[in-house]
């Protein structure tokens, strides 16, 4: 039996039999995981308001019988303003979708646990959440492999610097110069200073990211095609998109 102590992100929580709780979470060191929470609906001294999503927590769980027991867990950060704004709430509970659904369970990825951890915190308190939002995916997508380089034409090799317009095929995950844009449908113009940005987004180190700005001309269309493109990635609509635009009709 291993006990593992850990600092977790609670990214969902149900019910499960008659008093326990059905916990997915992101652990720092094991990546996402799941586990049950025996008498959590009762007990108030273990696990005292701490699985609410979004939630950072300090937990205790053991590996037994090939299943997770959580123990014990301790409320370390629970971005409360994510739960006092509508736009903001929308927008954590797609990166935690983006995570329960594209992320695979039991593989190890620190990176990635505090870009989530820090995107939480940024979408609490940035003036811009949609901004913090669209870095957030950009490096998500990096990090999962499915952004391409973006430092030169995929067909001929033609540096990014060399051209003012790029074309992006999102679907297919290919960056084309003017002289070999593919003239699909899918295709999204970059200037250069976006392009610029979104290899910015992944490069940077983690606390210095956020300093990125893109216009907010821009900022809806590059959503509305990357949040296309993850559909067509994981073959599903998004609930939190759903949602997210049933309560900010600008979204």
């Amino acid at each position: 039996m291993k006990t593992t102590h850990t600092e977790a992100i609670i990214l969902s929580a149900k019910d499960h039999g008659e008093s326990d709780r059905l916990i997915r979470f992101f652990d720092q060191e094991n990546g996402c995981l799941r586990g049950v929470a025996k008498g959590a609906r009762k007990s108030r001294e273990r696990f005292a308001h701490s699985f609410e999503t979004f939630s950072v927590v300090h937990m205790k769980y053991v590996e037994r019988r090939g299943r997770i027991w959580i123990e014990a867990s301790r409320l370390a950060e629970p971005f409360l303003a994510l739960r006092d704004d509508l736009e903001r709430w929308g927008y954590a509970a797609l990166v935690t979708e983006l995570v329960l659904e594209m992320v695979p369970e039991g593989e190890p990825n620190t990176p990635l646990f505090f870009l989530v951890k820090e995107t939480y915190g940024r979408l609490s308190e940035d003036r811009e959440p949609l901004n913090v939002l669209l870095l957030f995916l950009f490096r998500f997508l990096h990090i999962m492999g499915y952004l391409p380089a973006m430092d030169a034409c995929c067909r001929c090799g033609r540096r990014v610097s060399e051209a003012t317009r790029w074309w992006w095929t999102v679907k297919d995950g290919v960056f084309y110069c003017p002289d070999h844009r593919s003239f699909d449908k899918g295709e999204i113009s970059l200037d250069l200073g976006t392009v610029i940005l979104i290899r910015r987004s992944r490069e940077l180190p983690l606390p210095t990211v956020w300093r990125l700005f893109f216009t907010r001309e821009k900022q809806r269309a590059l959503l509305e095609v990357l949040v296309h493109w993850v559909k067509g990635l994981i073959q599903k609509d998004l609930n939190s998109i759903r949602v997210l635009r049933q309560l900010t009709p600008s979204s």
